[in-house]
């Protein structure tokens, strides 16, 4: 059944975009084609049965996916580095290793994620006694096959044919949607940070979609990295962790500075095509910047955590608190059923699928850790600490998720509460105006905004009558229509009076404006898998003005209320974004298989997972509706008859790598 099932899914990934370089002469690192084998030189002839038989054997017995290129030269790239970045490019996953051969330059190299199963030791087992030779004698379909079955040879008494109950486990839970995303997405493909030469070639549109990419991706990083620096300092304190955290706050003000630059690209404010260009490289330039600044963290916090050798305990704890968490599944229901009793739709739609999607994770964690102990049974230490992390990101979200019901419990009553006091603010505002309009300069202005300020209020008040009012958007239009009778008010008021009307009016504003942001970040960060750069982008935006206004507020209150109340109208944009975007992941045409409010049902809480980011490859990667994973992470030109294994993100960006390799 399992095998039945992973070879459909895999037949399934062949409709998948299909990138392949075809000179045989130097090229820079490259995609993968479909298949396990991408020869631009014909090395393999017509031995390419022989080839996929034994790459078929080493993944069915082992669990592991060989691929293996055949180019002419490495284009005077170290051949790690050329491996290194080809096997990112192309979305490898943590059970995958990249064999890269250029016959012509005599070189060769192997390039694995740093939770592959097989030990350095071993993989230079394998290339000194198997590979080689059949190199040396310019056997470049033996190389592959004496590397597939040594391969297979040392995880023998490991991983062995049940080993593959990961890869196969996800499969058969995300093969339904698999078909939707590959329609979804059969014309898109993943790529590399791109160099400046190639920016420099770029058209304006590709740069502006590569920049886009890339922001995403960047984001899903510093929110995977965040997420397992969170788990470290609470196993090792503060001081243990302090490097990590360096790095992840220089990464964290690239990002921001790179979203602040797309928002400048994404206003009202034309460019010149050599600004945007400008704008668009200085973006690429940052993000670049950041993933280097993780990577150059992770793998030191790898070691640090070293969840494949702490997994016993890490599976103890993470099954207490996953318990713990089911019981909150239950109120959490309760608390929406009761908001929905006393709101509309709209004032809770941000956490309206958050019980489902609570106990999808939940789902999805529980056999991350049916996975971790198997492999502690068998000493598949990599394997093992694959599934803590999977766990760890599993409950993560669980917890996120039940939180913020509670969270916007609390938000609505206290926007509620303070909706009286708002009307009562306004209604001054309104008759200031009406008053001082008569032998004003500005008095036709001042009657005009006083009357819309009225019909404003008018239409809360009617809607109040009619049945459950939303409290945060009722508050949001009225602080827009004092916002327009302020304005006006300006002409005719002394600087006192201005500070003090702002003075009354900003803390409500920076709390409604931060409940907002707040609700956002938390969809974003449970759905951020089918959440693009708008969203993204204008979150990030809010949250610059919410910092300046609150360290504006005590010296100008003016500036700091305007600002307060652009972040408020940013945050409300960029949650109508997010959410527009999820819909879409979710529906029949979408990666997410038209699968609904939750994604409990159909995906088997794998779908939940991916479009959570818990897992880096899977229905995420590149630009388009249905984004994530970390720099370089998700699947990039799956195999048209081996589909790579979907993995947990971690601290890092484009990923720690081991390899190896040499001359023959």
């Amino acid at each position: 059944m399992a095998a039945t099932v992973k070879y459909a899914a895999a037949a399934l990934a062949a409709f998948w975009l299909v990138l392949s370089g075809s000179a045989a002469f130097a090229v820079p690192p490259i995609d993968l084609d479909s298949g396990a084998v991408t020869d631009q030189v014909g090395a393999v002839g017509d031995r390419g049965p022989e080839v996929d038989a034994a790459i078929d054997r080493l993944r069915a017995d082992a669990a592991i996916g060989l691929y293996v290129a055949y180019v002419d030269s490495f284009s005077g790239n170290a051949p790690q580095e050329w491996a290194n970045e080809t096997a990112v490019r192309s979305g490898l996953g943590t059970n995958d290793i990249l064999l890269a051969i250029a016959t012509g330059d005599r070189r060769y190299s192997w390039s694995v994620e740093a939770g592959f199963p097989l030990s350095d030791e071993q993989l230079n087992e394998v290339a000194a006694s198997a590979i080689e030779p059949e190199l040396a004698e310019d056997d470049w379909a033996g190389a592959a096959i004496a590397a597939a079955d040594g391969y297979r040879e040392q995880a023998d008494g490991g991983a062995g044919g049940s080993g593959a109950g990961w890869l196969v486990l996800l499969l058969v839970l995300i093969v339904i949607a698999i078909v939707a995303f590959l329609i979804w997405r059969k014309r898109r493909g993943k790529r590399g940070t791109p160099t400046g030469k190639q920016i420099q070639r770029m058209s304006t549109q590709d740069l502006d979609r590569e920049a886009s990419r890339l922001l995403v991706e960047g984001d899903d990083a510093v929110r995977t990295s965040d997420q397992d620096l969170g788990f470290a300092v609470a196993e090792f304190g503060q001081e243990s962790t302090a490097r990590f955290s360096a790095a992840l706050d220089t990464a964290k003000s690239e990002l921001a500075e790179a979203f602040r630059l797309r928002q400048t690209l994404d206003d009202d404010v034309p460019e010149t095509e050599e600004q945007r260009r400008a704008l668009l490289s200085e973006i690429v330039d940052r993000l670049t910047k950041a993933d280097a600044e993780l990577d150059g963290a992770a793998a030191e916090f790898e070691e640090l955590r070293d969840l494949g050798r702490r997994a016993p305990e890490a599976i103890e704890k993470l099954t207490a608190d996953a318990k713990a968490l089911a019981g909150r599944t239950g109120p959490a229901r309760e608390a929406l059923a009761a908001l929905a009793a006393a709101y509309p739709a709209s004032a809770y739609d941000t956490v309206a699928a958050n019980a489902d999607d609570a106990e999808d994770r939940l789902a999805f964690a529980d056999r991350s850790l049916t996975e971790a102990r198997d492999a502690l049974a068998k000493n598949e230490s990599g394997r093992a600490a694959g599934g803590v992390r999977a766990a760890e990101g599993g409950l993560a979200q669980a917890k996120q998720l039940l939180d913020a019901v509670t969270g916007r419990q609390a938000e609505l009553a206290g926007a509620a509460q303070g909706l009286p006091g708002l009307l009562a603010s306004l209604q001054q505002d309104i008759g200031e105006a009406e008053r001082k309009a008569d032998g004003s300069p500005g008095g036709e202005r001042l009657r005009r905004a006083a009357a819309d300020a009225r019909a404003v209020t008018a239409a809360i008040d009617a809607a109040k009558a009619a049945g459950p009012l939303d409290p945060l958007e009722s508050t949001r239009r009225l602080e827009q229509a004092q916002a327009a009778v302020g304005g006006e008010l300006q002409a005719v008021r002394d600087e006192q009076e201005q500070r003090e009307s702002a003075k009354a009016q900003l803390a409500h504003t920076i709390a409604n404006a931060s409940a907002t942001a707040a609700a956002v970040e938390d969809y974003i960060n449970t759905n951020r898998g089918g959440v693009g750069t708008e969203a993204r982008t204008r979150l990030n935006e809010a949250n610059q003005q919410l910092d300046a206004a609150r360290a504006l507020a005590p010296s100008d209150p003016v500036q700091a209320l305007a600002g307060a109340q652009r972040a408020d109208q940013l945050a409300a944009a960029a949650s109508r974004l997010a959410q527009q975007d999820v819909s879409a992941y979710r529906s029949p045409s979408g990666p997410g298989g038209g699968m609904g409010g939750g994604l409990g049902g159909g995906g088997g809480g794998n779908a939940g997972a991916m479009l959570g980011g818990i897992l880096l490859g899977g229905l995420l990667g590149g630009s388009g509706g249905g984004r994530g994973g970390g720099f370089g992470g998700g699947f990039g030109a799956p195999s048209s008859s081996r589909r790579r294994g979907p993995s947990p993100g971690s601290f890092g960006g484009a990923g720690t790598r081991r390899g190896g390799g040499g001359r023959f």
